[in-house]
């Protein structure tokens, strides 16, 4: 397996960038989630109380942060089927900000839109073939770890 990856991928920086800002965009755009689905809450149920709002910020954060962390460690861990966490994360980050616009009704549709270019990046980088280099590194790389870091050095000192 590990010498597949070195004939089928091209080994770069890039991978790694791709990789993080993946994790980065899916995390930028769920905060913002969490702010706005409270504001919603609050526009269509009527205002909270300090104590509400911030427990439900809290709460609503937690599990979006438990839904990103979680498989993004379980890709490092080798298992790149993971990966498809992400993408329904994203896709509920798309339904998420729809239901907004709809919500707030043309009083803020251009700050929603700035925020919409995040999970597009994510899904946009998830296509790319850096990623998918990313993914079959922490394969291959959680397969046979010393075959593995034999083939890397044999690769770098070529």
């Amino acid at each position: 397996m590990p010498n597949n990856f070195f004939e089928k991928h091209e080994f770069s920086m890039g991978m790694f960038a791709a990789g993080i800002a993946v994790i980065m965009f899916i995390m930028f755009s769920a905060g913002v989630v969490c702010l706005l689905m409270i504001l919603t809450l609050q526009t269509l149920l009527g205002e909270f109380t300090p104590e509400e709002f911030g427990i439900l910020l809290v709460s609503s954060a937690l599990i979006m942060t438990l839904s990103i962390v979680v498989p993004n460690v379980l890709i490092l861990r080798g298992k790149p089927r993971a990966a498809k966490v992400n993408k329904i994360n994203i896709y509920f980050q798309f339904v998420c900000y729809l239901l907004f616009l709809f919500t707030f009704e043309n009083k803020n549709d251009w700050f929603l839109l700035v925020f919409v270019i995040f999970p597009l990046l994510a899904n946009r980088l998830m296509a790319s073939a850096k990623y998918q280099a990313f993914l079959a590194y922490h394969e291959s790389q959680h397969k046979d770890p010393v075959g593995f870091r034999r083939s890397i050095a044999k690769k770098m000192f070529e």
